[in-house]
């Protein structure tokens, strides 16, 4: 016999949509606040894993007002309805089991901390957030002549890219994203070796470096705005619900999942303190988080390793972070057991992130 403790998914949509129809009859429902979302600089879970992020060559413009109002209000309805369940689930001792390690989840909690007594940069009218990140990524490449069936086969290096992004101090205004993807130096074969730097070759300046200008920051569709960052939720139980409940897959665990994006929101640089905070918070409430490095060096920066294998995987998520700023280093992703053409223990893709203001753009 399987026993569940806590409410059936029917149970939790009846409180949930009973919730939302208390608070109006006018707005929203929930479902308008689960579309799929896209970070400023952030590939989807298996993108940052697997391979390197692909240039837009679109750029799409802002949507009205009136449109962002309304998304808006699902968004802020969406976070009230999350943390009505969060509470209860708190008092019934509904959710996940279990979250991080003793150890991760005293890291955290320091980091939150520290992270509300850093202040953010202070952008003057005229000037600009410049984020600027250094990315590498593992590309598994299948030739004409390989046998995709032989994993062996497959042409496997790391691809590095840089982007910057400048965002102005008026966040409606013309926002520039630089993205330049750089030359491969990192091979697992010879035949990786050949396949990279021809590929590589073959790109054109235009390919290898583009300039994108958006209004509002809109790159590939809608952006993660201060109204939306704004609407989620401030108690730590109720974001991780928040990211449990509008996920739209691509992942093989809503932990993993919840995971991998949180990550995207601290490494968006968007994120104001108070809601960097709460997501150190729910990354403590996750299972299976554990520290797994005390000094790790990413990209010249030294900081604290805390990480999450998903059972179904054969790599881990790790996030760098700097306890005594509250700041996020960057990300790696390592090859814990050796497949057919890695190594053990392989740093398979990072990414370090760092934030200054300037006066000017490209």
């Amino acid at each position: 016999m399987i026993t569940t403790i806590g409410p059936s998914e029917t149970q939790i949509k009846r409180m949930r949509d009973d919730i939302v129809s208390r608070m109006s009859e006018s707005v929203p429902t929930l479902e308008h606040a689960t579309a799929p979302r896209q970070f400023i600089g952030a590939p989807a879970p298996e993108q940052l894993v697997r391979a390197p992020r692909e240039f837009p060559h679109n750029v799409r413009q802002l949507p009205k007002r009136s449109a962002r109002t309304r998304r808006v209000s699902a968004l802020s309805l969406a976070a009230a309805a999350l943390v009505a369940i969060a509470i209860l689930g708190n008092a019934f001792g509904w959710g996940p089991n279990g979250g991080a390690s003793a150890e991760a989840s005293n890291l955290l909690e320091q980091t939150a901390v520290a992270t509300i007594q850093t202040s953010d940069p202070v952008v003057a009218p005229g000037q600009f957030l410049q984020i600027s990140t250094q990315a590498v990524f593992v590309t598994y490449a299948v030739g004409p002549n390989d046998d995709p069936k032989n994993l062996a086969s497959r042409s496997v290096f790391l691809t590095p890219s840089a982007s910057t992004l400048y965002i102005p101090a008026d966040r409606s205004g013309q926002w520039v994203w630089e993205r330049t993807a750089l030359k491969p130096d990192t091979f697992f074969s010879e035949k990786a070796r050949e396949y990279a730097l021809n590929s590589w070759a073959q790109l054109s300046p235009a390919e290898r470096t583009e300039i994108a200008r958006a209004a509002g920051g809109n790159f590939d569709g809608s952006p993660w705005t201060a109204e939306d960052l704004a609407a989620m939720p401030s108690d730590p139980a109720a974001l991780l619900s928040y990211f449990y409940m509008t996920s739209v897959g691509g992942s093989n665990s809503p932990e993993e999942d919840a995971l991998s994006r949180i990550s995207d929101v601290l490494r968006s640089g968007l994120a104001p303190a108070e809601l960097r905070a709460a997501l150190y918070r729910a990354i403590a409430m996750i299972p299976d988080v554990t520290i797994v490095e005390r000094s790790a060096t990413l990209n010249g920066q030294v900081g604290v390793a805390i990480g999450r294998q998903d059972p179904t995987r054969d790599f881990r998520q790790d996030l760098i972070i700097n306890p005594a700023t509250g700041l996020l280093i960057g990300e790696r992703q390592v090859q814990v057991t050796a497949d057919a053409n890695v190594p053990a223990n392989t740093v398979i893709g990072w990414t370090s992130v760092t934030t200054t203001v300037v006066d000017s753009t490209p």
